[in-house]
């Protein structure tokens, strides 16, 4: 299946559903203005059809926010939100991990934000992993 993508040009999130077994488990990708990451993370089946749910409703109503969050909210926490009154969309959050190297553990993360046009929110809503799970 393929990711929901949302991109400005220079910025782009990429949130793909891995494999579900009862919860979801995502790959989410985000390159914002020269910073970048990748995080593979659990979303508890609730939280992950609420998302779903929140995205196809913020495609047709442009009103309100789609939020992804982890099992763990430091771990990944998405914001799809109205930016202006002309309708731009809103692309923020962050995502990270540690990462254990000897006997240290070390946070690595990366906080994003930018803004699409509306009409991106079009063929996000009709990714088939979002349809299926917007219930």
């Amino acid at each position: 299946m393929p990711p929901l993508q949302l991109t400005d040009g220079t910025s782009s999130l990429a949130i793909d559903l891995a494999s579900w077994d009862g919860d979801a488990y995502v790959t989410v990708a985000i390159n914002s203005r020269g910073f970048a990451g990748r995080n593979d993370l659990h979303i508890i089946a609730e939280a992950f059809n609420n998302f779903c749910a929140a995205l196809v409703s913020l495609q047709r109503t442009l009103t309100g926010e789609a939020r992804l969050t982890g099992v763990m909210p430091n771990e990944l926490d998405i914001v799809l939100a109205p930016a202006d009154r002309l309708g731009h969309i809103a692309v923020k959050g962050h995502t990270g991990y540690n990462v254990q190297l000897a006997h240290t553990s070390y946070w690595h993360a990366v906080h994003f934000g930018f803004q699409v046009e509306p009409t991106q929110l079009d063929a996000a809503a009709k990714v088939p992993w979002v349809t299926e799970h917007a219930v």
